[in-house]
């Protein structure tokens, strides 16, 4: 097995064509295809079903690829070690949920890529279950999540803490009034595997309550205009709400503390080698956060006052 094995098979997993991986590895097709061959033979197992459409990966292909990812990862890390072990450069893969990517983000990354120019920085935004498995099987180098998981594949870091509160239209004056029309209410909130989702589903859970239904939405935009336009409710941190442009529009009912408060963590592989790039970034972010309560220092230079909302 050759590098360059990994390498034409992870083209092909990624691209699901033998076409696209060809051109994106600068190689012909045929050859795509017999280094594949070469490789399922070597392992014993069929790592792609093959159809007139594409290609899609097995449950060996599945279960190969993420050490594959691994081992190419390793291969770029002690290359970038071995030329420099000192100053931050070459690709950062970072992950983020949504609300923490559009307001407490912004001002760390601009100043990271200010002070490190030399580093490809790359980010995506998901859901916490997502970014997990996409740190775990080593898609990202890292990644903000929700709360600290029971999780042994995983290095985990307080970075800050948020405070959640549940939001309705204006028409609600309290928790007690919401909480009697719950059953009538849409809850409106992100895919399966959202951290502050699966907070609110637990705090139905522990009220009793059960709502009219659930809505799943794909922005934080479109979520805190469709609370503002009377269509349902959500939970979501104080911070993203006080920024964002339909504030004025939304009533901010508060919750328990065990529901209320929670931690944002910055999560990388254990296997992982911490690049320059890697540590420059968490402690850059530290620095802005060291209060832990996910407002700047006093003393940074950088500020989320102009935050976007």
């Amino acid at each position: 097995m050759e590098l360059r094995h990994l390498k034409i098979f992870c083209a092909v997993a990624e691209t699901g064509s033998f076409t696209a991986a060809a051109e994106r590895v600068h190689n012909v097709q045929s050859n795509v295809t017999m280094r594949v061959k070469e490789l399922e033979s070597e392992l014993g197992q069929q790592l792609f079903v093959r159809s007139k459409g594409g290609v899609v990966l097995t449950s060996a292909g599945h279960t190969f690829i993420g050490y594959a990812r691994r081992v190419l990862q390793l291969m770029d890390e002690s290359r970038s070690a071995m030329l420099d072990v000192t100053t931050p450069k070459g690709p950062l893969r970072l992950g983020s949920m949504e609300t923490t990517a559009a307001i407490r983000l912004p001002k760390v990354l601009a100043g990271y890529h200010k002070k490190y120019p030399q580093v490809q920085l790359s980010l995506i935004t998901g859901t916490t279950s997502e970014l997990i498995k996409a740190v775990e099987t080593h898609r990202l180098d890292a990644a903000f999540v929700g709360g600290f998981h029971q999780n042994a594949a995983l290095h985990q870091e307080e970075v800050f803490r948020e405070e959640l509160a549940l939001l309705s239209s204006m028409q609600f004056r309290s928790l007690e009034q919401l909480m009697a029309q719950i059953s009538k209410q849409t809850v409106l909130v992100f895919r399966t595997g959202c951290f502050y989702r699966s907070t609110l589903e637990n705090w139905f859970y522990q009220s009793r309550l059960i709502p009219g239904q659930i809505l799943e939405l794909g922005t934080l935009d479109g979520i805190m205009s469709c609370v503002a336009a009377g269509m349902g409710i959500t939970l979501l941190p104080k911070a993203v709400v006080e920024r964002h442009g339909s504030r004025r529009s939304v009533r901010i009912h508060e919750l328990p503390p065990d529901f209320s408060n929670v931690t944002t963590v910055f999560i990388r592989n254990q296997d992982a080698v911490v690049t320059p790039a890697l540590s420059a970034l968490l402690a850059l972010a530290h620095e802005q956060f060291g209060n832990g309560s996910g407002q700047p220092n006093a003393d940074s230079e950088l500020s989320l006052a102009n935050a976007p909302a």
